[in-house]
């Protein structure tokens, strides 16, 4: 089981990634949206980890950090809950062109991930990144962002216009 230290290493090595390629080539949306989602997936597995926990599946992970389940340990807050099903929801358009909001599976609509899917996925990544630092006493370094949906006056923590 990998450990609360290692998850945040892969975590910080994402975070390093996403603002290279944003720096370098920064019009390919969906895959700057799906290394934020997996920035988001081993924040959540360290802190999974600090209860001795670990899953495979991102609906036992989903289930797990869920604050309406009872019986978790391991649960979020609902902000930071919310931003971490948004940032999933966001890699699956990026991933597979889909719109979960669209109940008809048989709807032939293709989604695709644009600069305001990417700045979504940012402000609630930044969420994540913040509870993270707080509640762990991370330091995240300042990632310089290049996204023209969000605005130069945005309250952003970890992410620098």
């Amino acid at each position: 089981m990998a450990k609360f230290e290692e998850h945040i290493k892969q975590a910080q090595q994402n975070l390093e990634f996403l603002g290279k390629i944003n720096q370098q080539i920064n019009n390919y949306y969906d895959w700057q949206v799906t290394v934020c989602f997996y920035v988001a997936v081993h924040l959540a597995n360290a802190h999974i980890s600090k209860f001795g926990v670990q899953y495979r599946k991102h609906t036992d992970v989903n289930f797990a950090l869920n604050p309406e389940n009872k019986t978790s340990i391991c649960k979020l807050p609902t902000e930071e809950y919310v931003s971490y099903i948004v940032l999933h929801n966001l890699s699956r358009r990026a991933r597979y062109l889909v719109n979960d909001k669209q109940a008809d599976i048989k709807n032939e609509n293709v989604f695709f991930t644009y600069d305001k899917h990417f700045a979504k996925a940012i402000r609630h990544l930044d969420r994540l990144l913040t509870y993270f630092s707080t509640s762990y006493q991370i330091v995240f370094p300042p990632i310089p962002i290049v996204c023209t949906t969000i605005g130069s006056n945005e309250k952003l923590t970890v992410f620098k216009k």
